[in-house]
């Protein structure tokens, strides 16, 4: 049984996502994976490689920001980086690399559906190589639709600056943005600043601000004032391709150097960006309850109860912000849900029907196959 080490920095929540990938492969290959959260090592890193003396390593980029952790402590490993900057280890390495691009360009699209005229971007609070390309991807996309980006370099403050006077930096910027806008913040961290500056400032989210993050870390976002709309990159998959990786290492000694490039999952809608002018605020909030509720088994009469109208009403101010019925709302949602639990291959197919809101097997199987044209099976064949 080989042994692994996946190192990573605890400050971010998308490690547990990666290791989750990293497992799936490692379950298959029959390997021993410990984690070592590097912000807990007193002596650095090198103690830890020698009291284990792994086979292989999958480390975190944002690792080699903590002392006592540096490139050359792998030298004689195996190792396989996740998004590390391309100034610390060079333009050869094994590595993953989400790719920005397609991040970014999803958010951008969320953004641009409100047609505002201006637009901002936060950046992370430290500079770090991801918040930069972020940027310059958003800016791109934006400018290529006639659109101007303002930025708020969060890590560009005056010495000492501690962090009621970074909130004063930040109200001061969100207020000098023109109205309405929306905001791509570099990370869910960022977007929540954002609209807590948002709110002392007395700037009405999203009717005159639409905010964006990205990361969708749902600890976060879904327990925001109001619920933060993200995008994340596919860090499950992002840790099955490096222990992938790590695997052709350990069988072929003469591997080129390789970066794989991942995408993301869907994009999380939340009340940040949701276009609210002119309906009722009652419906704004029951497609917000569909969106949470829709895979414990919720009815259109459960949401129709909690709008507190009656049903014909309650279905067209529904229809007027979600852009379909309730029923098809809810069943937007479960499939949503269907096709995230079947990249999970340890799922048995036959059992993700309860997860998504399903008496049975049956009832999910007739609403997916309708809906993409695919049975279960096939879909996770193909996806």
């Amino acid at each position: 049984m080989k042994t692994v080490l996946y190192i990573y920095e605890s400050a971010f929540m998308m490690w547990r996502r990666r290791l989750a990938g990293v497992y799936a492969v490692a379950r298959h290959e029959d390997w021993q994976v410990e984690s070592v959260d590097v912000g807990e090592l007193g002596h650095g890193i090198r103690p830890v490689l020698d009291y284990w003396k792994p086979d292989g390593v999958i480390v975190e980029g944002g690792v080699f920001r903590h002392r006592g952790c540096a490139v050359g402590d792998f030298a004689d490993q195996k190792v396989v980086y996740c998004d590390v900057d391309a100034a610390v280890v060079g333009s050869r390495y094994f590595g993953v690399r989400h790719d920005s691009v397609d991040v970014v360009k999803k958010a951008a699209r969320e953004l641009l559906m409100r047609h505002f005229d201006a637009y901002g971007f936060v950046h992370y609070r430290t500079r770090r190589e991801w918040s930069i390309e972020r940027e310059a991807i958003f800016r791109q996309e934006l400018s290529a639709r006639g659109k101007v980006v303002v930025a708020f370099d969060s890590w560009n403050r005056p010495k000492n600056e501690d962090s009621a006077a970074f909130a004063r930096r930040l109200d001061a910027f969100v207020a000098s943005l023109p109205k309405p806008c929306g905001v791509l913040a570099a990370n869910d961290e960022m977007a929540v600043h954002v609209l807590r500056a948002a709110t002392r400032s007395g700037i009405a989210v999203p009717e005159e601000m639409a905010v964006m993050g990205v990361d969708n870390d749902e600890l976060v976002c879904e327990n925001t004032v109001p619920t933060l709309s993200s995008v994340a990159p596919d860090f499950v998959r992002s840790g099955r391709l490096a222990a992938g990786l790590l695997a052709r290492r350990f069988r072929r000694s003469d591997l080129e150097p390789v970066v794989l490039s991942f995408g993301s999952t869907p994009l999380e809608r939340r009340h940040s960006t949701r276009k609210t002018e002119r309906v009722d605020i009652r419906a704004v909030r029951a497609v917000e309850y569909v969106r949470q509720h829709a895979c414990d088994g919720i009815t259109a009469a459960d949401v129709i109860r909690e709008m507190g109208l009656k049903v014909r009403t309650a279905e067209l101010r529904f229809r007027e912000v979600a852009k379909r019925s309730i029923r098809d709302e809810i069943i937007a949602v479960r499939i949503a849900r269907a096709k995230e639990l079947l990249t999970d291959r340890k799922l048995n197919v036959n059992d993700i029907y309860l997860k998504c809101g399903y008496r049975d097997c049956r009832s999910l199987r007739a609403v997916f196959t309708k809906a993409t044209g695919m049975s279960l099976a096939r879909w996770r064949a193909k996806h």
